[in-house]
């Protein structure tokens, strides 16, 4: 995944500075490199001129000259290692066009030969390299905006390219498979092109996310939104975000991770203020008999987990595929099929690849999205928006946390319980409020006892098996330390065999029908001589110390996990990690 940015009529006249603060909103989608082309004001040559370097944009600082149109990307490499000459954007041979993507262009071999032989010269290992060259080629005999729709028609794969034309002013944009919104400030005339809105929340909220199969071609004078297929002009319809741009900054923390974990004091109680309508909908569908399957990535894979506790507390059967391995099982969905996508993004390939067979197979599709105007928004029949804000940090914290809520709800609903789930949704944000300062005293003086261990191993049990994978995974994420979940169960078939004399060992737990069970399992741990750490609402001699949560029933997973995103963040500060960027992750997994 990388993030794609551009302005057309900058009103500073300093189109790259624009840019460069932009692309810097969007360093959570890619930060092996980045770059600008700009066509200057008063150019010494008649020629786009571009800076590229690898390394993260956080501090960085550019010298290219004044203008007012310009393009630029910060990268995740997929085709080609991360150096200067691979960095985005890339020229043609006349120097006049350039090129930014994101996805990957699954036929660029047999484009990249063909272009050769035609005497084109090629300055990096990209598969990006060779959109530059495809356009400059059909250019020779036919206008800007049809070449580049041919062009981008070959690719295969899913992408999203911007293309700058230095003789026309024009950035022609198109999608498949890989986001892209434009932003129109109506008041100054200026246009915006970005993977994600807090690019240019800056300036403007009003938008409009770009479908698969459509095209921007953006001038000095207008935008026109165009069908790449047919080529035919379409209506340009923006739509006002609610979006603040306070949401996409720091906010006095000096980290978005940070700010992000604390915000879920709020996110988590405003689930239960949106969605209704949807999620009676969708109760309905499970008491006329539909069988549930649940299926997302990563961590959206263990909010479903969650949710498959959350059914069968409710006395509802249902399945869970992580998105990745669902093709198999694709055979079992049929038209009686609720199909429950979970996904911050919405643009995640596998859970893309999954919904889509899903409804080839005649499914209903749910979606419980955090990011606005996704693919999988579009490919859903109904859509539960959780409402979290912008999530910029790459480890997702409060997404999760409103996902989590919103399947809790839903369950409730399914059981004609829904305003008991409701009431008990806004409590948290006292219990929680009251708690998580807290918190944060007691995770700093364990994560200090901590940083210098390589292994962490850690069990749960029901419900807090999900949220020891959950747990597990913001300790791996943020700070790089290994991390290793375990339902409590499988203890006694080989896992025990890790455990040696002072092995920090995470026993999560509630107060519920297992708490006996789990208390068992760590004293079996201790018996080995580990250390052990609980963290649960009550204290127990089985614990040699204990991280309190709060006591809230089937709710003290949402402390369980909190818990353990912040003792991530405090590792990866004191490991020397970047917690909102950490090393070879990007925001979303764009590509298969």
């Amino acid at each position: 995944m990388c993030g794609i940015f551009a302005v057309v009529n900058d009103k500073t006249g300093n189109a790259a500075q624009t840019v460069l603060a932009g692309l810097k909103k969007l360093e959570y989608r890619g930060y092996d490199s980045w770059g600008i082309a700009i066509k200057p004001t008063s150019p010494e040559t008649a020629k786009l001129q571009i800076e590229k370097h690898i390394g993260k944009i956080g501090e960085a600082q550019t010298s290219l000259p004044a203008g007012t149109i310009a393009i630029g990307h910060t990268r995740w490499a997929t085709h080609g290692g991360v150096t200067d000459a691979n960095a985005h954007p890339h020229l043609d041979c006349t120097g006049k066009l350039a090129v930014i993507h994101n996805g990957i262009v699954e036929n660029y071999l047999e484009f990249k030969e063909d272009l050769i032989k035609k005497g084109h010269k090629f300055s990096s290992e990209t598969d990006t390299e060779v959109v530059a060259h495809l356009v400059e080629e059909k250019i020779k005999n036919q206008k800007l905006t049809k070449a580049v729709f041919e062009t981008f028609n070959e690719l295969v794969g899913s992408n999203a390219i911007g293309v700058i034309d230095y003789e026309t002013e024009t950035i022609v944009a198109c999608r498949n498979g890989s986001p892209l919104v434009v932003g129109v400030d109506e008041k100054n005339k200026q246009y915006f092109l970005g993977s994600d809105v807090p690019a240019f929340l800056k300036y403007t909220n009003k938008v409009h996310f770009l479908d698969d199969g459509e095209s921007v071609v953006i001038t000095t004078n207008e935008i026109k939104l165009f069908d790449l297929k047919t080529g035919a002009e379409k209506k340009l319809s923006l739509q006002t975000l609610d979006w603040k741009l306070e949401d996409a900054e720091k906010g006095g923390f000096s980290h978005f991770l940070l700010k992000e974990i604390m915000e879920q004091k709020e996110t988590i109680a405003k689930t239960a203020s949106v969605n209704e309508k949807e999620i009676g909908e969708i109760a309905s569908l499970i008491k006329q008999g539909f069988k549930i399957v649940l299926t997302g990535c990563g961590t959206a894979s263990y909010c479903a987990l969650a949710g498959k506790y959350f059914f069968a507390k409710a006395g509802i059967e249902s399945q869970t595929y992580g998105s990745y391995e669902f093709l198999p099982f694709s055979k079992f969905i049929d038209k009686k099929t609720l199909v429950i996508a979970i996904s911050q993004s919405g643009e995640t390939a596998d859970t893309l690849i999954a919904v889509r067979q899903a409804k080839k197979n005649g499914a209903k599709i749910v979606s419980i999205v955090n990011a606005r105007g996704s693919t999988l928004e579009r490919l859903s029949d109904i859509i539960l928006a959780v409402g979290a804000g912008p999530e910029i940090a790459v480890v997702s914290t409060k997404a999760f946390t409103s996902q989590l809520a919103t399947l809790y709800l839903l369950s409730k609903a399914a059981e004609n319980k829904y305003d008991e789930g409701k009431k008990q949704i806004k409590e948290l944000k006292e219990t929680l409020t009251l708690w998580i300062d807290k918190l944060s005293t007691r995770l700093i003086g364990l994560a200090k006892t901590l940083v210098d261990q390589e292994h962490i191993y850690l069990i749960g049990k029901h419900l807090n098996y999900p949220a020891t994978l959950e747990f597990a995974l913001k300790l791996k994420e943020s700070s790089y330390l290994h991390a290793e979940p375990f339902a409590a169960g499988e203890l006694k078939h080989g896992v025990i065999t890790l455990i040696q004399k002072g092995t920090p060992c995470f026993v999560l737990a509630s107060n519920d029908e297992v708490k006996g069970e789990i208390l068992s399992s760590a004293a079996e741990l201790k018996a080995r001589g580990g250390r052990i750490i609980g963290v649960a609402p009550f204290k127990s001699s089985e614990f040699d110390e204990v991280v309190e949560t709060p006591d809230l029933a089937d709710l003290t997973i949402f402390g369980n996990i909190i818990a353990g995103q912040l003792l991530g963040y405090y590792l990866g500060i004191g490991r020397g990690a970047d917690p909102d960027k950490p090393r070879n992750l990007a925001k979303s997994v764009t590509v298969k």
